[in-house]
């Protein structure tokens, strides 16, 4: 069987420790078809990131000035303004002169998209992820209306949405990690949208339940509004109920922050702040369970499928849960208010009994549902 040359396009680096669900989703497609056949990377970024030795790739250095101009001329065209912030010209110049070398290119996340070449006759991929307009719609309703942000979004998410419709003609394959995302849209029928979920790592299954666990982490990027919200929101408004029954219990966030995040979270009482990790082991023991508790979220949460590969114990919040594939209260204990959300918390500090059966239950539905195998054959049809 001849290998296939495929161009996976990124506008961040996919070889960075940085945690984040887009970046380990890419990771993961980068490995995956690396294996069997002849795949390069083609991303820019501030920073190379980790040399990878294995993946032939192309790193192109955007600055500061970049964006500013690229949010600029995205404005004055009517275009989402991520395209801009994450624009390269030597990328865009690398695929119009390059693009004839590939059977089949993926382009990551929609900012990507700009760079499709109109005479390209290969296999088209956008790899979506999530539905990025659907988001914005929850973003938009969590800030106030006196919040000069909140209209900023509603701008972007105008632009999004007609993105995302006008994306449909030209790629041959848009792939989601949940068709959830799809309900309630005109989108819904659409035949081009293929449902691929994530994969994670499935690591040893290293939680031990113990009276004496006192941790409670958070993996995700600080950068990203969600995660810094359902950070502040757990240090405001849960941790202080937990602390006043557990006086011993800590929160831990794991993950990109900016310096002043860092040090604002940190002046809270029994907040740990780690940055990204590359490992999770130590943390992992002496922890109660993960937590997801954002509230802006479409798809699968990439941090529960991390807490589930150790066999952490997760808690999610209703809206998170509801585009996973896992069963409520017995996989992934769920809560819809902050009362539950504390009471699910005391359960899993306290009945071991129920604390290692989630724990069990999790990990194997984790190898079960979201097997690498799988979940890779289906993209290995559309490529």
């Amino acid at each position: 069987m001849n290998k296939k040359k495929i161009l996976f396009v990124s506008t961040r680096s996919p070889f960075s420790n940085i945690f984040s669900g887009d970046r380990q989703r890419a990771k993961e497609i980068i490995g995956h078809f690396n294996k069997k056949n002849n795949l390069e990377v083609v991303y820019s970024d501030n920073f190379k990131g980790k040399k990878n030795l294995k993946v032939k790739h192309f790193f192109f250095k955007r600055n500061l000035l970049d964006r500013i101009f690229g949010l600029v001329n995205s404005l004055f065209k009517l275009e989402p303004l991520q395209l801009g912030f994450f624009y390269s010209k030597k990328v865009d110049n690398f695929l119009k002169l390059n693009h004839h070398r590939y059977h089949t290119i993926i382009f990551h996340l929609i900012r990507s998209a700009q760079y499709l070449p109109k005479n390209f006759h290969g296999k088209k991929i956008l790899e979506m992820t999530d539905l990025m307009s659907k988001n914005y719609d929850q973003i938009v309703d969590s800030y106030s209306k006196f919040n000069l942000l909140k209209y900023i979004y509603i701008l972007e998410k105008h632009f999004v949405k007609k993105y995302e419709i006008n994306s449909l003609k030209n790629f041959d394959k848009i792939v989601l990690a949940s068709k959830n995302d799809l309900k309630k849209t005109e989108l819904k029928n659409y035949k081009k949208f293929v449902e691929i979920p994530n994969i994670v790592k499935v690591n040893n299954n290293i939680y031990n339940f113990k009276n004496s666990n006192k941790k409670i982490l958070f993996i995700g990027n600080l950068n990203y509004l969600p995660n810094r919200k359902a950070c502040k929101n757990f240090m405001e408004k849960i941790l202080p109920e937990i602390n006043k029954i557990y006086p011993d219990i800590e929160f831990h966030i794991i993950g990109e922050i900016k310096i002043q995040d860092k040090f604002f979270f940190e002046k809270v009482d029994r907040v740990h702040v780690h940055g990204p990790l590359k490992k999770l082991d130590n943390l992992i023991k002496g922890a109660i369970c993960g937590i997801c508790n954002v509230e802006i979220a479409t798809g699968t949460q990439m941090k529960m499928l991390t807490y589930m590969s150790y066999g952490l114990p997760c808690i999610s919040s209703y809206l998170s849960f509801k585009n996973t594939a896992f069963i409520k209260n017995k996989e992934i204990l769920v809560y819809s208010n902050n009362l539950e959300f504390i009471k699910k918390i005391q359960i899993l500090k306290e009945n071991k009994n129920m604390s290692t059966k989630i724990s069990y239950n999790s990990y194997s539905a984790l190898k079960k549902k979201y097997n690498h195998s799988k979940v890779f054959n289906i993209y290995n049809k559309i490529i």
